[in-house]
């Protein structure tokens, strides 16, 4: 008997363990072979890649046989393999075309800035809206700005130099936005700004995920009013490829980019580099515009032939190695400008502003069991900046008249530079740096539960700028005493934080989110902020969402007395942020879709100015109602979207007037319209509606409301894509933007002493991308 039960135990082990080879061939439409397609095994460890005949091999196991097909830019496919199966051929069906996916099917997308996990946006406890590299390339995005633009609830500002704009009527330099590449922060690291320019340009995005509302709870400080979330190609393991991008454009644009990776069975390597360099818009008109741009300055100051030029120049680069769930990688750029319409200059030529930011990471992924997955990563930042201004400023030029100037005759260039020149560095530094660490755990114990716990050490050791108003080049004295006003002990700040959410499914109609984190910092100590969602799917085509979510922006060094002349640390609580939502995506058809969102944010505890020169928390309370709305359709050939944003904020008592929405667009209207003509070519229409709006004064000094009217943008964009060329793929476009070549004027939101912005006028671009 024990032997009978010895041999049937035997007999089941080796079922079990049994193992068969699968082999075939993987095709598309074409019959054309297929390389890199990932080959794997459901529910195991089990994967091969494709060779460059489209061939594959795999041991399946006998009691686990479902095979999945996964490549980029292909529907992945799934084959259950039955006992008999030993050869199988594939044919892949692309999976990115607009006019053969419902658009019921294109809403369906996964999103991971939601709940740190990768989810279907519609039941994402989240208002987030999504833009993929399909869209990018039907609209010619060319850089983020542009596509933030088109994104409701969202207001981009461009000055040429960096862009200033927010999220739901929280306007600024985006210092209310957490900006992140693949889920790393890439904040400047000196002032935890958003700073956007010409470096987060589109060549290396695979996905935008843009998070409406506050997020501290998952992403800690400055998530207030939301978060950018950008997806790289390179860091994705389905791009298994090389692209090269060039474009050439009016203002002397020109670009070159390249995109690669490539996996090699348990190994990847991956990058991205380009190289960009335009003169952008020439204001050179408007500069001299004494009432729409430098109206209250004395007009007699400036030279009579002032001159304007200006160049944006920037190397964004990235690179990742990674080896079974162990990886190494960086993320960084360098970007030199000059200073665009920040401020009112006394000479345009010879002002600049220089920029270096490098995120080094190291981590590791784990699945421990089929239950629980843990990532763990450490990074580290180096950031310096340096440049010039040549900023008017009234007070010197008074005290320059007072000691026998004429105001009658324009400053010299003598003047000019020994009075209104300002050198700020950090370039003989060894920078600014920041190091952080973080533990992540996945657990999911049932198909109907979700944890996710994490940990993470972060410590900011920044310089301040060393300034200077005779050397362009000069020490920087990294002393750490309280007697160096740029090298304060406050300068090195860390926080330990807590995070964890939980989420549940009931009766496969109910989703629940709750989470909450725990900051604890050196300064300003302990903060903790919560969010819950409920989605609610009483039917197939319909998604209802109610949210609530509380974020925090702690104070920056300048607020905290970075600049003060008597080394005091200011006493700052971080401002604070509630929110809640209700939104509904709905689903009419497989041709009609339609999203709404309304949502009310209030606000404490904001920090400004005194007439001092240092920074309060504010006692006032900041109300902002909002609703945000999509309507999706498509007939044939033809794609239509449009976003609609409507805000209210409360009343602002400035300049002896009580002014509802002073500095915010009550109204915006974006729309999109394409026509796919041929299978290769289609022609986007974009519009940009901005209602008219109330400001203040971009001169500090003039405390007046202005009106600038309403205006709207036009953009085209044609595209003849995937032109088969030998084994690569060409897509060549021809992008318009602001066709009419209008002139409209957007508000400066951060007083720095132009009245307002002019837009830049009509613009061409010649973009190439070839796919090997």
């Amino acid at each position: 008997m024990k032997k009978s039960l010895f041999i049937i135990l035997v007999l089941t082990v080796n079922i079990i363990f049994a193992q068969r080879i699968v082999t075939g061939v993987i095709t598309d439409k074409t019959n054309r072979p297929l390389e890199s397609v990932e080959v794997s095994v459901k529910n195991t460890d089990l994967k091969t890649f494709t060779d460059a005949a489209g061939k594959y091999s795999i041991e399946v196991p006998i009691t686990s046989g479902i095979l999945e097909f996964a490549k980029e830019n292909f529907k992945v496919q799934v084959v259950e393999i039955t006992s008999d199966m030993v050869n199988l051929n594939m044919t892949l069906i692309a999976g990115v075309d607009l006019f053969e996916l419902s658009l019921e099917e294109l809403m369906n997308i996964e999103v991971i800035t939601a709940s740190k996990k990768s989810e279907n946006q519609k039941i994402a406890p989240a208002t987030i809206y999504v833009v993929t590299e399909k869209d990018i390339i039907e609209n010619g995005y060319t850089d983020l700005t542009n596509l933030l633009e088109n994104v409701p609830g969202v207001v981009a500002i461009r000055t040429d130099h960096f862009t200033f704009g927010g999220q739901r009527g929280f306007l600024s330099n985006f210092s209310q936005t957490i900006l992140l590449v693949n889920g790393r922060e890439m904040q400047n690291l000196f002032a935890s700004e958003t700073f956007i320019s010409t470096q987060f340009a589109t060549h290396n995005i695979k996905q935008v995920e843009i998070l409406q509302g506050p997020a501290s709870a998952l992403y800690g400080a400055n998530a207030l009013v939301g978060v950018i979330n950008i997806i790289t190609k390179n860091d994705s393991s389905d791009f298994n490829q090389t692209e090269y991008h060039a474009g050439v454009g009016t203002q002397g644009t020109q670009s070159q980019s390249f995109v690669f990776g490539k996996n090699l069975k348990d190994f990847r390597i991956s990058g991205s580099f380009r190289y960009f360099r335009s003169n952008l818009w020439d204001y050179k008109d408007f500069i001299k515009d004494t009432i729409n741009f430098r109206q209250g300055v004395p007009s007699n100051a400036f030279p009579v032939n002032q001159e304007f030029k200006q160049t944006s120049w920037s190397l964004p680069y990235a690179a990742k190695i990674s080896y079974k769930g162990f990886y190494v990688g960086i993320e960084g750029y360098e970007l030199k400008g000059s200073k665009g319409l920040e401020n009112i200059s006394l000479d345009y030529t010879n002002q600049s502003d220089y920029r270096q930011l490098a995120l080094y990471y190291v981590g590791m992924e784990k699945e421990i069991n089929a239950k629980l997955k843990i990532n763990t990563e450490l990074q580290f930042y180096k950031e310096r900046f340096w440049g010039v201004n040549y900023t008017f400023d009234n007070a010197i030029y008074d005290t320059l008249v007072k000691n026998g100037h004429n105001p009658d005759l324009p400053l010299t260039d003598h003047e000019i530079k020994d009075n209104f020149m300002m050198a700020y560095s950090q370039q003989s530094s060894s920078g600014s740096k920041r190091y952080k660490g973080n533990i992540q755990l996945n657990y999911v114990p049932s198909q109907t539960v979700s944890i996710i716990g994490g940990y993470t050490f972060d410590m900011f050791d920044l310089l301040g700028l060393a300034r200077s108003t005779d050397r362009l080049n000069f020490s920087f004295d990294e002393t750490r005493s309280i007697e160096n006003r740029m090298r304060k002990p406050f300068f090195r700040q860390y926080k330990n934080s807590l995070f964890l959410q939980l989420q549940k499914t009931l009766f496969d109609k109910l989703y629940i989110t709750l989470g909450g984190r725990f900051d604890h910092h050196n300064i300003y100590k302990s903060i903790f902020t919560f969010r819950s969602g409920l989605v609610y799917t009483p039917f197939q085509k319909t998604s209802i969402k109610f949210l609530f979510g509380q974020a925090f922006r702690e104070p920056n060094i300048f607020e905290l007395g970075a600049s003060s002349v008597n080394n005091v640390v200011n006493e700052l609580d971080p401002a604070r942020m509630n929110t809640f939502e209700v939104g509904i995506n709905q689903s009419f058809t497989s041709n009609l879709l339609a999203n709404i969102v309304a949502y009310k944010n209030i606000a404490t505890n904001f920090i400004e100015p005194t007439e001092t020169g240092g920074f309060i928390n504010s006692s006032n309370v900041i109300n902002v109602f909002g609703v945000e709305s999509q309507l999706f359709y498509k007939t044939g050939k033809i794609k239509t979207e449009i976003g609609y944003s409507y805000v209210k904020k409360d009343a602002d008592d400035y300049a002896g007037v009580s002014t509802v929405n002073l500095g915010v667009y009550t109204h915006r209207i974006t729309g999109g319209l394409t026509f796919n003509a041929t299978d290769n070519f289609t022609i986007n229409s974009r519009i940009n509606y901005y209602s008219q709006i109330q400001a203040k004064h971009g001169n500090k000094d003039i405390t007046q409301i202005i009106t600038i009217p309403s205006f709207a943008k036009v953009d085209l964009t044609f595209s003849y894509v995937k032109i088969k060329v030998y084994d690569a793929e060409i897509t060549t476009q021809l992008l318009v933007t602001n066709v009419f070549d209008s002139q409209f004027y957007q508000p400066n939101i951060r007083i720095g002493g132009p009245k307002q912005f002019l837009q830049h006028g009509r613009q061409l671009f010649c973009n190439l991308i070839v796919k090997f």
